[in-house]
């Protein structure tokens, strides 16, 4: 017997260690043995509703990806409810090599089906290889089923629909009741100190199920511009409008808009949103306007610790919802780290740090390992941003995330499976700040 196949059978090693150090191993040796062309083992993610490729062999650089075992489809249900191999001839079936012949058999765990091998050989092999197909699906399922917590004692937020920004507003219950009766609100603070999202929230609560509109920029024509205040104010309805960096517009633009909301132009609310320094041209009217009633955020750096880890806390709980993942846990260990860290863009680099760690994750528990170093922009798709670059990227990086997660980084299999060519994705995770 081959140290790879005694490796999967008698191996001290178990759940997830296992499956990431000895399955890789023993995936290749196996396959080999069996005189295998290629071969595949993809995973379903620990208590996730995603997969992943976790061991794979024989298909060099240029790499593959079965589409015809796109998940939902018709075969992935047929493998994934069979308890026998599933046959796939190359006359019918597009394969790795073109031709031959390939069987597909589900691994299961507590009576649910995990995840499938996939062998493919030259020519049709007989009923003798499904017996080790049966006892390597039994021993992965096995492993698969227990894998071992990473901490003793990870964090369980507690369900809120209460935004992390709330915590940087003293007594902000009174203040957001106060606003009840305003038409204006300013929202004041540094980068990234989740103006945008405070501006939602208040938005559902103030004005529930009506349209919620952001306008990252004005048309600098002044006739032009009073043709798009028309229209923003019909789309929006009697809902709100976001006007983002109020104090960059010209004295034309400001006076446009002053002239615009005197004039009842619009019967809903109304949010202005930018950084808190002074604007030198700045006509008086419209200062007094934007100023009249504003809320002030503070950056993370003037926060005491428990407030900054309450803050993550939730915020963590926020991007798991947003992401399906609602079992993945935070360990403690990696939550303390958060006093550590430097976050100058505030929200926005907590918010990458972990949307980054979620998206790539394939277990239910974010370790300190996993929150790493890294720092990168992933952004969470905003449907009532109109900027159409923006959240082009920011679902972009969602998608290339995703596919580095499934296919373990492998690019190839990743352009395969996102529909472009290898240059392209490399060309967009460069752009993306991904490379």
């Amino acid at each position: 017997m081959s140290p790879g196949i005694q490796a999967i059978l008698f191996s001290k090693i178990e759940g997830r260690k296992w499956i990431e150090t000895i399955l890789p191993f023993a995936w290749g040796e196996l396959c080999q043995v069996l005189e295998a062309r290629a071969g595949i083992v993809v995973l379903k993610s620990p208590e996730e509703d995603s997969y992943y490729e976790s061991a794979s062999f024989g298909y060099g650089e240029d790499g593959f990806f079965y589409s015809f075992l796109t998940r939902e489809g018709k075969h992935w249900d047929e493998v994934m409810s069979s308890d026998l191999p599933c046959h796939f001839p190359g006359k019918e079936f597009e394969l790795f090599g073109k031709s031959g012949d390939a069987k597909v058999f589900r691994i299961q765990s507590s009576g649910k089906s995990v995840g499938f091998l996939l062998m493919e050989w030259e020519e049709e092999k007989g009923e003798i290889i499904d017996t080790f197909f049966y006892l390597f699906a039994e021993k992965i399922g096995k492993e698969w089923g227990n894998f071992p917590s990473r901490s003793a004692e990870p964090v369980q937020v507690q369900i809120s629909s209460q935004p992390a920004v709330l915590k940087l507003i003293p007594n902000w219950e009174e203040r957001i009741l106060s606003l009840g009766s305003k038409k204006i609100i300013t929202i004041l603070g540094p980068s990234g100190s989740g103006k945008k999202t405070l501006s939602k929230w208040i938005h559902s609560r103030l004005q529930p199920g009506s349209p919620f509109l952001v306008l990252g920029s004005l048309p600098e024509n002044l006739g032009k511009l009073e043709k798009a205040l028309s229209d923003w104010g019909k789309e929006a309805s009697r809902g709100s409008l976001v006007f983002l960096s109020p104090k960059s517009w010209s004295l034309g633009q400001q006076k446009i808009v002053l002239d615009w909301l005197d004039s009842g132009g619009f019967n809903g609310l109304v949010f202005f949103i930018d950084r808190n320094d002074a604007k030198e041209e700045m006509l008086p009217a419209f200062e007094r306007m934007i100023l009249k009633d504003k809320i002030l955020l503070s950056g993370f750096d003037f926060l005491p610790k428990e407030i900054l880890l309450e803050i993550a806390n939730l915020l963590f709980q926020e991007l798991a919802i947003s992401q399906n993942r609602n079992g993945i846990l935070l360990s403690s260990e990696a939550l303390s780290s958060i006093k550590l860290r430097d976050f100058p863009s505030n929200f926005s680099d907590l918010k990458n740090l972990f949307l980054s760690s979620i998206l790539r994750s394939k277990t239910r528990e974010i370790s300190l390992t996993d929150l790493g170093e890294e720092n990168v922009d992933v952004r969470i798709l905003d449907n009532e941003d109109l900027d159409l670059r923006r959240g082009i990227q920011a679902l972009e990086r969602q998608k290339i995330l995703l596919a580095t997660r499934i296919f373990s980084g492998n690019q190839i299999r990743m352009a395969k499976a996102l529909g472009i060519s290898r240059g392209s994705l490399q060309y967009k995770m460069k752009q993306l700040g991904l490379l």
